[in-house]
């Protein structure tokens, strides 16, 4: 059986892998894929995307209304008047049951959705999505455009050949300098007063959450991501969500930045108040940078000055080799 499971894994692997290499050179549009997945849903709508109860039950929305006009297409000479005539005859009559069956699907079909959001909501509950979101950790002096670790970030962002998504942004320093160099750069910060200055000037900053906003992100569609001090609270089960959504999100040929409080700097009584909330513990660096390669990635680890954060660059595609 776990031969079986995989063999699975491994054709999945081999799909995702030839779905870059052909959205890479252009075969797909993001027009096409939306045609194709709606096709997907129309003939195989028990499976959906990742097998999800939302993705079953919009087929059931869709199912749910019984048309009593039958079609009158013949390939007989008189057929489709007679039957246009057996139509008109019992109209009265298939109209009143399927009023009656629609009204019932469509009672069920609600019933569905109110437990699929029940579920939803104790899914959340459980990551502890609705308790912590993704906090952000500031270690004092290791924020900022004189940081020690900037220098290295912004070099391997401005590497990155398309969007990069800059998290936990602070006033905007890192985009600022990536937009400066004509890069394109963007940020996250749920603290809304840091950015405020920043945005108002021009940049493009947002007041959101890192694993929201990575869910509405399209696939392939981000060249870089730089995560500063918002790894470091998240519980497993997020922390996983947050691998997946990266994994989905970056194009073959990215860059992957992270920046992060050092697990041996946090039994002290200087642990940051948000970390030691959320209950959670930091990642070692040498534990992200395995995360990383499993991911397709060639990464480095760089310790900070005092031994209080790290420094995880990672590039993936021709960008692992250095220009």
């Amino acid at each position: 059986m776990s031969d079986v499971s995989v063999d699975i894994e491994v054709v999945r692997a081999e799909i995702a892998e030839e779905v870059r290499r052909r959205r890479a050179g252009g075969a797909f549009d993001a027009l096409r894929e939306r045609e194709l997945e709606q096709l997907f849903h129309q003939y195989a709508p028990l499976q959906g995307r990742d097998g999800a109860l939302a993705e079953t039950l919009r087929a059931v929305d869709v199912t749910a209304y019984i048309d009593p006009h039958v079609p009158v297409a013949s390939s007989q000479p008189a057929g489709t008047a007679v039957k246009r005539g057996l139509r008109k005859a019992s109209f009265w009559y298939m109209n009143w049951i399927a009023a009656q069956v629609t009204r019932s699907l469509s009672t069920v079909a609600r019933s569905l959705h109110l437990i699929d959001d029940e579920l939803t909501d104790i899914r959340k509950t459980l990551d502890g999505l609705t308790l912590s979101g993704s906090p952000v950790i500031a270690l004092d002096g290791a924020d900022g455009a004189s940081a020690w670790w900037a220098k290295e970030a912004r070099a391997m962002a401005a590497r990155s050949t398309g969007r990069v998504l800059v998290s936990a942004c602070a006033d905007g320093w890192l985009v600022a300098d990536l937009v400066a160099s004509g890069g394109d750069a963007y940020g996250l910060d749920p603290r809304t007063g840091l950015i405020m200055e920043a945005e108002i000037a021009g940049l493009d900053l947002r007041d959101d959450d890192l694993l929201e906003h990575l869910d509405a992100v399209a696939d392939d569609r981000l060249s870089g991501i730089v995560l500063n001090g918002t790894t470091e609270a998240l519980l497993p089960a997020q922390r996983r969500r947050l691998l997946r959504r990266i994994e989905r999100v970056l194009t073959t040929d990215a860059v992957v930045v992270l920046h992060a409080v050092h697990p041996d700097a946090v039994d002290g009584d200087d642990v940051p108040a948000e970390l030691d909330l959320a209950g959670a513990r930091p990642l070692r660096p040498t534990t992200w940078a395995t995360l990383l390669a499993e991911m397709g990635f060639a990464t480095t680890v760089a310790i900070g000055p005092t031994g209080a954060d790290f420094l995880v660059t990672a590039t993936r595609g021709r960008l692992s080799v250095a220009p």
